[in-house]
Order: C-alpha cells, then sequence, then structure tokens
C-alpha cells in the first residue's frame, strides 16, 4: 500500500488526510502539538523517531503553518523524499479549471466575489483554499466542467512544485509575515510563486497601481492583464465613473454607482473579478448580476452597533498594517482605534506615519503591544493606551468622545484565537453585552 505522511492537522491536514485516504494511501500525521485522531485508519507518528515518521513514505504533505526549516521537513529532504502543500497536492487530484487569487489584501472578498458570478452562470465554482475551506476535502467533487476559485496565502505558495492555475491573480504586496519570510523580498518572491509554472496559454492579472506587482510582467512566461483605477490599461479601468474592460476591444463594463462595496481598494478587487471571469469566458450579465448583488465577507470593516452614539465597527479581518490604515481612512469623524494581536515582528513605523488625522486614540491588546509602542513617535497628536484585554480596550476607547470605535488590529489573531473569525466573534460579543 501508498504510505503518505501529513504533517499539520488542522483545516487544510485534515483535508489533506482525508484526500489521501480516499486515494488508497495509507496516512501518517505529524503535528508538534497533541493530537486527538478519532479515525483508527489514521496512525499518529508524532512518537517516533525522525527516520520512522519520514523514511517510508512515498511523499510528505504539508499544512500552511508548517514552515520550510522545520525538522520533519528538512530530514525527510536530506532522506529525498518529496515535499508538497496541501495547495500542490489538491492540484494534483483537480480535473476542472484553477483561478488562484493571491496579494496582502483582498484576497478573500475577491475570491468570494469571483465564485458569486460563477455560480450565477452556467458554471459551477468551489470557493477553497486559504478562504477557510480546504481544497483538498473538496477537489474529488470537482468536474471537469467546475472552476475552483483558490485562495492562496505565501504560506501556500512556498511549497509548490507543479502547481499552475489557468488564471492567476495578485493584488497587492506589502510587508507582512515577516515572522516566516523574514524580509519583504522573500515574500514577495512567495507571492511571485503563483504564476512561476503558468505557459503562454495561461493568464496572469496585476495590478498596475503596484509597482511591485507592475514589474511581475518582465518575468511571468503568460498572457497579462493589468487592473488600474489610474491609467487606461490592457485588461480593466476606471474612466468616467466606468469600469471598463479591455481584452481585445474597449468598453464599459457598468457604472462605479452600482458597485455596492466602495474605496479603490475595492474597485481593485472587483477589476480583478471581472478579469478573472471574462478570461474563463463568463458572459457580462453574470458577472454585473454578480457584482451588485454582493456584499463584503463577515469582520470587514463591519457595522456592529451604535450604542449611545457611538459607532462601533468590527474589523478583525485586518491581519496587516495596510488593511488597518485602508479601514481609518473609511472613517468618518473622530475616531479611537483598537490594535494589536500575534506578534509577526512587523515594523509599525510607517504605521504611525499613516494614520490619517482623523484618528484620536489608539488602544493596544495583544502579544504584540510592546513592540508597537516601541515605534510610537516622541510627538502624537493621538493618545495611545496599552491594556491586557479586548473587553478593557473597549472600556478604555468607549471612555473617549469619539464618533467611531474602529476594532482593526492590523495583524494576525493567534496570540489568543484559532483565527480572525473568532476574534470578531469575541469583539461583538463585547458590542453586544453594552446593549443589554
Amino acid at each position: 500500500m501508498k504510505k503518505a505522511l501529513v504533517v499539520g492537522y488542522g483545516i487544510s491536514g485534515k483535508g489533506a488526510v482525508n484526500l489521501l485516504k480516499k486515494s488508497g494511501y495509507k496516512v501518517s500525521v505529524y503535528s508538534d502539538t497533541p493530537l486527538n485522531i478519532d479515525d483508527k485508519e489514521v496512525e499518529d507518528v508524532s512518537s517516533l523517531t525522525d527516520f520512522e515518521i519520514v523514511g517510508d513514505k512515498e511523499f510528505v504533505a504539508i499544512s500552511p503553518s508548517i514552515d520550510e526549516e522545520h525538522r520533519i521537513v528538512r530530514y525527510a529532504r536530506r532522506l529525498g523524499v518529496p515535499v508538497i502543500g496541501e495547495i500542490e497536492l489538491g492540484y494534483k487530484f483537480c480535473k476542472g479549471k484553477i483561478i488562484a487569487v493571491t496579494g496582502t489584501n483582498g484576497k478573500t472578498t475577491t475570491t468570494k466575489l469571483i465564485g458569486e458570478i460563477i455560480n450565477k452562470s452556467h458554471k459551477k465554482a468551489f470557493t477553497l483554499g486559504n478562504i477557510g475551506t480546504s481544497f483538498c476535502d473538496n477537489v474529488l467533487n470537482i468536474e471537469s466542467d467546475d472552476i475552483a476559485v483558490l485562495e492562496v496565502s505565501s504560506f501556500q505558495l512556498e511549497s509548490i512544485r507543479d502547481f499552475c492555475p489557468d488564471v492567476a491573480a495578485c493584488l497587492n504586496i506589502t510587508p507582512d509575515h515577516y515572522e516566516r519570510h523574514k524580509s519583504f523580498n522573500n515574500y514577495t518572491l512567495a507571492k511571485f510563486k503563483i504564476f512561476i509554472n503558468q505557459k503562454s496559454e495561461d493568464f496572469a492579472v496585476l495590478n498596475y497601481d503596484d509597482k511591485t506587482i507592475r514589474d511581475f510582467c518582465d518575468m511571468v512566461s503568460s498572457e497579462v492583464y493589468f487592473v488600474s483605477t489610474k491609467n487606461k490599461v490592457k485588461g480593466s479601468f476606471l474612466e468616467d465613473g466606468k469600469i471598463m474592460v479591455d481584452i481585445g476591444n474597449v468598453y464599459p463594463l457598468m457604472s462605479l454607482d452600482e458597485v455596492p462595496i466602495k474605496g479603490e481598494y475595492n474597485y481593485h478587487n472587483v477589476m480583478t473579478a471581472v478579469l478573472c471571469c471574462k478570461l474563463i469566458g463568463i458572459e457580462d450579465t453574470y458577472i454585473i448580476d454578480g457584482i451588485k448583488s454582493f456584499s463584503l465577507p463577515k469582520y470587514r470593516n463591519e457595522f456592529v452597533a451604535n450604542i449611545q452614539g457611538i459607532n462601533y465597527y468590527n474589523d478583525s479581518k485586518a491581519t496587516n498594517i495596510d488593511s488597518t490604515l485602508k479601514a481609518c481612512n473609511s472613517m468618518h469623524g473622530d475616531t479611537a482605534l483598537i490594535v494589536g494581536g500575534y506578534d509577526k515582528g512587523i515594523a509599525y513605523d510607517g504605521f504611525f506615519a499613516s494614520l490619517p488625522s482623523n484618528i484620536k486614540h489608539i488602544v493596544a491588546t495583544g502579544d504584540n503591544v510592546y513592540s508597537i509602542m516601541s515605534f510610537l513617535p516622541s510627538y502624537h497628536e493621538y493618545t495611545f493606551e496599552i491594556t491586557s484585554s479586548l473587553e478593557r480596550a473597549v472600556e478604555l476607547a468607549k471612555e473617549k468622545k469619539v464618533c467611531n470605535i474602529l476594532f482593526s488590529p492590523t495583524t494576525s489573531s493567534f496570540d489568543r484565537y484559532s483565527g480572525y473569525e473568532e476574534r470578531g466573534e469575541h469583539f461583538n460579543m463585547i458590542i453586544k453585552s453594552l446593549i443589554s
């Protein structure tokens, strides 16, 4: 019997195990944390030696949380055992076309929008990957006429070998995940890997307004299209308040007044979705219908309540600085900002330098509060406080005379939560308790 090892047992790891079992493999699982595996057909090998763990396996499939320097990964490579990620494993079994979306911000919004547009047409889309639903766990349900729409993170792209989407898009790149990639250059190279296996018959969609991404066009082998809110480009751009499309002939698709999600960054997301769908043959009527009926994912700058004249906004999905700055710029009136969480090793000098003037108070909570505070400028026009809990952070923010309280953490949630969703739920619970 064929044997495979899965390293990590979260959503991706469990999906990989299920796929391998269905495909006739004897599956072993390794984790750095204690495992609770109910499935008797899956072997927990965490207590064995490295050789016993890896030695007889056909390949090792790693979860996104497992980096290239993990001891099991390094040992497998020394033995010549192939190491692949869960996205790569799913790719090997996928019969349908693949649209893959990466970028620092906007991945979930764009992936969901593409999926909704496709599902309004005569085709069927599966929105999977970093969006929170395992590619491997669903790939056997994807038929040749279906489309897998994948949100792909830099962690997932690190471990690809042959992964080649029919359409690949990169939305933006700003500093993030230095705790893993160590530098902006390494992070950028990980993002670029989404295009690395594409051929001339494939398509790349690039954000022309982001110079780092614009420069990718000289290195990709696929046919390149751009999106831009500032320039006329081959692809999609804005002109006279309309979304224009140019993939052979130029024409207006729809007015920005008809687009329910506002802001320049969201227009980039929408135009990227437009191009991805056009390039696989989706008709304009379905694209327009999908855009008009679309709403933002949960915890993306979501209005929660107005309590005693204060608007509360939940932007738990803001897992990096750039995303938080965009949320800050969307606020009207004086705002108290709650930040903090998992320490990614990111510098906050650019954050403080870029804050809009409507941010009057900042409250920090989470594991990285002292890292944030170390970049606080000597002169600043806002109050800055740190506290030990999100509940206390809300209390401190509520004491200020502001129009808005914005929870937009600037970083991941893994210091205290399983993900941004659990963090967002916790914030909403705190706000709801203020009403009763």
